[in-house]
């Protein structure tokens, strides 16, 4: 399928989801929810289902991944969460035109990084040539990036499409984070190696040619939540980033905004019954999923922390999180540029193949890298 056009494999037609973006710092932030939700019964994909006007594109696409699953419905079910997660791994691992075609970077390298739970792979992406053939380099700024995927699924394939362009389009190394995944591993596993593996950057730049006065960290969705997480500790012990790029980014465990409520359906892709079993997986009873360890929205404070690049969808249930985590940031005069992007569900930058947005997203987001690590 890598050679099929996704724009065609997907039928796409229309036109791009509109951004609404917001340099917050000082300002308030335009929120996605609220009383301009309608109800429609038009769209076959979300009947019933209380909601604004979705993108043509996203339209198109749900409406083809909805003919796909009844044209692969002939199999029974999986019965178990843990069949229902070994069959949801499995899937993210292959190769779809849905996420675009991967882009050639000049050196792209698996290695492991040492962690406190044994070793973690990493793969670093150098979109420089000048030092592949022993030529000396410049260090080059560096992007640290943990992966979506509820913190059960996800690897360095999933997301190895956006990984490239990013790296092409900010001209920056990019590390991609390949951490501990729940059940097997509960928290605080994911955190420990996400910290670790900036940690080791940051001490090892010289070893990889980076520059350790310029990093930035970024992930989308379980990943946003780890780089959030990671900026928080970045203060405390004195690394400095340059900024945090958060994709759509979970920030609250408690799942208690409105949106989960609102969106929470596999009408939008992410189902708040099959999120809350994700967190179980993850999170040991013991733990208060309102501790800012795991919740970086409900940390006391904010101030000092790099600045940030927050992109929210208005049809995502982790919309409110990430609105509020904006508006806490900006509260603390964090420097912040908002984007909610109207139309859109969660997830949307890998869905480039298909999704214009996806595409203005990558480029939005290397702008961004361009901007703090120069």
């Amino acid at each position: 399928m890598r050679g099929t056009s996704a724009a065609q494999f997907f039928r796409v037609s229309g036109t791009a989801g509109q951004a609404t973006a917001q340099s917050t710092h000082g300002r308030d932030a335009e929120y996605c929810t609220g009383p301009n939700v309608r109800e429609t019964s038009t769209n076959p994909v979300t009947e019933g289902i209380q909601m604004k006007e979705l993108d043509p594109q996203v339209v198109a696409m749900l409406e083809e991944m909805r003919r796909q699953a009844a044209l692969q419905s002939t199999a029974a079910p999986p019965a178990t969460w843990l069949e229902r997660l070994a069959a949801m791994r499995a899937r993210i691992a292959r190769p779809t035109p849905l996420r675009g075609t991967p882009e050639a970077v000049a050196s792209v390298a698996d290695r492991t990084l040492p962690g406190r739970g044994g070793p973690i792979p990493v793969r670093i992406y150098d979109p420089r040539g000048d030092h592949l053939d022993g030529a000396a380099a410049e260090p080059a700024p560096a992007l640290v990036y943990y992966h979506g995927g509820g913190f059960v699924a996800g690897n360095l394939d999933s997301h190895d499409v956006l990984m490239r362009a990013l790296a092409n389009r900010a001209g920056c190394v990019v590390v991609a984070v390949d951490y501990r995944l729940a059940p097997e591993h509960p928290y605080p596993a994911a955190t420990d190696d996400a910290w670790a593996a900036l940690q080791w950057l940051a001490d090892h730049a010289a070893d990889v040619k980076v520059d350790a006065a310029r990093l930035a960290v970024g992930g989308d969705s379980a990943g946003g939540l780890l780089a959030a997480h990671v900026a928080q500790r970045a203060k405390r012990e004195g690394l400095s980033l340059r900024l945090q790029l958060l994709l759509y980014p979970n920030t609250d465990a408690t799942m208690s905004r409105p949106s989960w409520q609102s969106f929470g359906t596999s009408a939008y892709l992410v189902d708040r019954h099959d999120m809350k079993e994700r967190y179980d997986a993850w999170l040991p009873p013991e733990i208060d999923r309102a501790s800012p360890e795991v919740s970086p929205l409900f940390a006391q404070d904010l101030s000092g922390l790099a600045p940030a690049l927050i992109v929210t969808a208005d049809h995502d249930p982790l919309c409110d999180e990430g609105n509020e985590y904006a508006a806490k940031l900006r509260g603390a005069r964090v420097k912040v540029e908002h984007v909610c992007w109207q139309g859109m569900v969660h997830g949307f930058a890998s869905m480039a193949g298909a999704l214009d947005a996806g595409k203005a997203l990558i480029e939005r987001s290397a702008a961004a890298l361009r901007g703090a690590l120069s």
